[in-house]
């Protein structure tokens, strides 16, 4: 057992420009942890609040100096000297300090940020790596593995240029090839796309995820630019490779009904899901995530029992890490796979038990990252730790995506040492 002797949190920027919190705990047996908080562009309304100070004098109104002060004064002041019992114990003292559902008064970055520091640190305490420190208080007992990784190679929605209605078009090499092959061939398709658009045209800038960011005239015509690289790379699409949306659908859901450029009228909930039956059946999805809004239930419903039989249907604003949300959702059969993402609850132990509820549905995991990002991998180190089906890092390039990459790459390989 340890003392914290030292904790303190500091501003530093994410991967969109926008200011984050780094937060440092030493233990008094000199172990330390340094963890960096990413954050969101397209949030759900049930995700914990990230405080920012909303200064327009400074970072536009988007600094974290609350946050930071909340760790270097009330939070700091609660933990500083204190014996850790353990992550879950620290965890809910600063549940309990915070006092709100939402953590709306200290910050769910700030108390993020805490939680995973003191995580890195305890896991350096028992002199394991990170991943076998979270897989043992995940109390995962099953052979570790690398997650199949999920690569955003084409941002579009909030994340890209503006001109595509859905988020995220997904390329997923076959699970049963190593990690290291399939990040191999994620990479080729990736340049094999930059070389497709500028064949045609295209803009190839790339988004928030390193996904390229085109200026094509409908969804179907990125999934098309996926199909056509996949069997350029000499890869047999669905086979091979098969493809995944991220639809964000919250992003064009008004008044009751879903409006994008694939169609010339705006679809009720019916219509909608009829449109996402025939596009699954074209492209033989491996994962359809947030493909509905929020709030539209029913609807989520339904969906899931026409095809969570043929791909998995996930939830990410629809669940938000959140624990009601998901028992719910377990309740009412509305979706067959969960995101992960820590930052959504804001602590390392409460993200687990959210994995917990996931796992005893038998439905598929998906750890996550977010569009502004850090060099920190330690949702890398998470997704092995809960033994996580799939790890979604964004495009395989950009130095905070690449760098999640390479620890998996790293993790497989001293996995591989036995």
């Amino acid at each position: 057992m340890a003392k914290l002797s030292k904790l303190y949190a500091h501003e530093i920027l994410d991967s969109r420009a926008d200011p984050t919190v780094e937060v440092v705990a030493i233990l008094d047996s000199g172990e330390y942890g340094v963890a960096s908080v990413p954050s969101g562009t397209s949030t759900g309304s049930y995700e914990a609040v990230e405080l920012r100070d909303n200064d327009p004098a400074r970072y536009l109104g988007r600094g974290v100096l609350t946050a930071v002060g909340h760790v270097n004064s009330e939070i700091a002041s609660a933990l500083v000297g204190k014996e850790i019992q353990s992550v879950n114990d620290i965890d809910a003292q600063l549940v309990k300090l915070d006092g709100t559902p939402e953590k709306k008064r200290l910050g769910a970055n700030a108390i993020l940020g805490v939680s995973m520091a003191i995580t890195k640190a305890l896991a350096s305490l028992a002199k394991i790596p990170l991943y076998k420190y979270i897989a043992n208080i995940a109390g995962n007992d099953q052979i570790l593995f690398i997650p199949s990784p999920i690569f955003n190679m084409i941002n579009g929605g909030s994340h890209g240029a503006g001109n595509l209605d859905f988020q995220e078009f997904h390329v997923i090499p076959n699970k049963f090839h190593s990690f290291a092959a399939s990040l191999e061939t994620g990479v080729v398709i990736y340049q094999t796309i930059k070389k497709l658009l500028a064949r045609r045209g295209a803009i190839h800038s790339v988004g928030y995820e390193g996904g390229f960011a085109p200026n094509l005239f409908t969804n179907l015509d990125a999934l098309e630019i996926l199909q056509e690289s996949i069997t350029e790379t000499g890869h047999k699409p669905g086979i091979d490779v098969e493809l995944g949306l991220d639809v964000a659908a919250n992003a064009f859901y008004k008044d009751g009904r879903y409006s994008i450029k694939d169609r010339s009228s705006p679809m009720d909930s019916a219509e909608f899901i009829d449109y996402l039956r025939d596009l699954n059946g074209q492209y033989h999805l491996r994962l359809l995530e947030d493909a509905l809004a929020e709030d539209d239930w029913k609807a989520w419903v339904s969906l899931s029992a026409e095809l969570a039989t043929v791909t998995t249907i996930v939830g990410d604003d629809l669940l938000a890490t959140n624990l009601t949300k998901v028992k719910k959702a377990i309740t009412d059969r509305a979706c067959s796979g969960a995101i992960i993402k820590p930052n959504q609850i804001g602590s390392v132990s409460e993200t687990i038990e959210f994995t917990k509820l996931v796992r005893s549905a038998n439905w598929k995991i998906v750890a996550s990252h977010r569009s502004g990002e850090t060099n920190d991998t330690f949702i890398a180190d998470f997704a092995v730790g809960i033994g996580a089906d799939y790890a979604k890092f964004g495009a395989p390039a950009r130095g905070e995506r690449v760098a999640k990459y390479n620890r998996l790459l790293s993790i497989e390989t001293e996995l591989a040492q036995k």
